[in-house]
């Protein structure tokens, strides 16, 4: 199982590369990271052109860190990216920006996974393709192939996939208010994020 980190761009709300914003004194992504390291054999780090050497600070060594080789295709291009550099059978992906990201919700996505091209959560109906575990062979022609015919989504790419689908309910029985699902987009949740942090603590 290779862990994969999308973290491959600029926050225009954040003003900051949002990888390495900072929450509590740690980069967003090391809260990412650290989960990741409990459920997967390796990890890779997708990031934007030219931004390997300030991740390669924050990181510790022995992770992969890949970077974009094309712009304008978003998400997309991080996991192809990701995929070609990473070994495992299945890949396990998550968004850098998600601190409250739970192990047990990663498990139970990945366990999902198996015998299939991946296992997608979908909550309020709508589907998660950034919190997903994909077959890496079988996503990585399926998400290439969807780049040749000119698409950004991630989502445009599972008609070529055979896919499971983790329900609400279910996350929910583990995840009861999926802050795993939580993506920090402003300070004002960064604010937010430390607050429950702290009183999490006391």
């Amino acid at each position: 199982m290779s862990g994969v980190i999308l973290s491959g761009g600029m926050s225009t709300r954040m003003g900051h590369e949002k990888g390495l914003v900072m929450l509590a004194g740690k980069p967003l992504v090391s809260y990412v990271a650290s989960v990741l390291e409990s459920v997967a054999d390796e990890i890779v780090v997708a990031v934007a052109k030219d931004m390997s050497a300030q991740y390669k600070i924050v990181l510790k060594k022995g992770y992969k860190i890949v970077e974009d080789r094309r712009q304008g295709y978003g998400p997309l291009e991080g996991l192809t990216a990701a995929f070609e550099a990473a070994r495992g059978e299945y890949a396990l992906v998550c968004p850098c920006d998600t601190p409250f990201l739970s192990p047990q919700v990663c498990e139970m996505i990945s366990s999902r996974a198996k015998g299939s091209d991946g296992a997608v959560p979908r909550i309020g109906g709508k589907f998660e393709p950034l919190h997903a575990t994909y077959s890496r062979e079988s996503a990585l022609r399926a998400f290439e192939s969807t780049i040749a015919e000119g698409k950004r989504k991630p989502i445009e790419a599972y008609e070529k996939l055979s896919l499971v689908y983790v329900e609400e309910a279910e996350l929910r029985s583990i995840d009861p208010h999926l802050l795993s699902f939580w993506n920090l987009n402003s300070p004002k949740d960064l604010d937010l994020a430390e607050q429950k942090m702290v009183s999490s603590s006391l």
